[in-house]
């Protein structure tokens, strides 16, 4: 039986970069990679990232999680 579920999932990421680098941008590209990279545990089940983008309330939510 083939069954489908969409996941809602927040994901707050930190690391070290320069001033003026579109730190957003390599982090949904590092996000990409890591679940890519990550799907040969699981080969039954198909993975797709519909979107990621920058939560642009994440300073609010900065010391939650």
């Amino acid at each position: 039986m083939r069954k489908a579920i969409q996941l809602r999932v927040t994901l707050w990421v930190e690391g070290e970069d320069e001033p003026a680098h579109d730190f957003a941008k390599s982090t949904i590209q590092a996000v990409h990679d890591v679940i890519r990279l990550g799907r040969w545990r699981h080969p039954r089940l198909k993975f797709t990232i519909k979107d990621i983008v920058e939560d642009e309330d994440s300073e609010a939510n900065a010391g939650e999680g």
